[in-house]
């Protein structure tokens, strides 16, 4: 990933091979929650240990304002950007106990509870922002989901009610306005009204992790089985699908399928995340996106049998 797609003058990662240096934080988040989860398995010291804290700078630099991270140099904020970030963010904590980094997460946290859309105008009030861009009023699954699992994170680490409440509000929302007949989650609703049933494989791993974390959080044995039910669901549904999916989709519901796993000790959630591993080691790759889902998912599966 490294050798192809960073700019090592700059410091940068370019979106294709042989572009221009300066990519997008949507997939330059990939390429650090990749760098990140090598770190865990090879610890802080080692060569992707040393290299997150210059992956941190950079981001910054280049996409930070005012504590938010924008999708472009001088771009619109989209809030599932800043929840990849995070994640990213929190994830590097595990690894090296970060103030910093712990701080960042939580002021991202708060401008997503300031995102949060409670008109009583809008169909099925509530959910986070997709986006601050003008004329785009969109309230997604994937930015009220990870806003759960980012509050659940840090609530984890805080013991704060604020966060586990907020998380509770988010998860419920995408329960009421977007849970389908399948068990499964739509996309998103428009500023309009009109309910965008479109179903992703990340959104699915998404709410599986945030019940995941909400057990954890609670004890709740009926949160780990909700989680579960998402679990199988998607492996039903998307069978046969996974070559329509983009792989940074695939690998995000499989990380958390097997972080899911840890959890209940479901052999046949590492066997399917294995079977896709394959399958994503076989696609062509030709954006930072796709590396950095590979190099997520080997890690991710070299993590489960080191028991990290």
């Amino acid at each position: 990933m490294e050798r192809i797609y960073l700019d090592r003058k700059s410091g940068d990662f370019r979106q294709t091979p042989g572009g221009r240096p300066g990519s997008h934080a949507w997939p330059f988040s990939q390429a650090l929650a990749a760098t990140i989860a090598v770190a865990r398995i090879r610890g802080p010291g080692s060569t992707a240990g040393r290299a997150v804290p210059k992956r941190l700078r950079k981001l910054d630099d280049r996409f930070r304002i005012h504590g938010i991270y924008h999708a472009a140099p001088g771009g619109n904020v989209y809030y599932d950007d800043n929840e990849w970030i995070a994640q990213d963010l929190l994830d590097w904590n595990d690894v090296r106990r970060s103030h910093s980094a712990r701080l960042k997460a939580v002021r991202i946290f708060r401008a997503l509870t300031q995102a949060w859309d409670g008109s009583a105008r809008k169909t099925c009030p509530g959910g986070v922002q997709w986006t601050n861009a003008r004329g785009n009023d969109d309230r997604n699954t994937v930015s009220t989901a990870n806003g759960a699992v980012v509050g659940l994170r840090l609530y984890l680490l805080t013991h704060r009610t604020s966060y586990l409440r907020w998380s509770r509000r988010m998860l419920g929302w995408v329960e009421r306005c977007l849970h389908d007949p399948d068990g499964l989650y739509g996309d998103h609703i428009a500023g309009d009204g009109t309910i965008d049933r479109t179903e992703w494989s990340y959104n699915q791993g998404s709410m599986l992790e945030a019940y995941r974390l909400l057990y954890r959080a609670t004890g709740n044995r009926a949160d780990l089985a909700r989680a579960e039910a998402i679990a199988d669901a998607t492996i039903a549904t998307f069978r046969g699908r996974w070559s329509h999916e983009p792989a940074a989709f695939g690998a995000i519901f499989f990380r958390r399928l097997l972080e899911l796993a840890a959890a209940d000790r479901r052999k046949d959630y590492t066997a399917a995340a294995r079977r896709y591993a394959a399958h994503l080691w076989a696609k062509p790759r030709h954006q930072l996106f796709e590396q950095a889902a590979v190099v997520q998912m080997y890690a991710a599966l070299a993590a489960t049998r080191r028991g990290a």
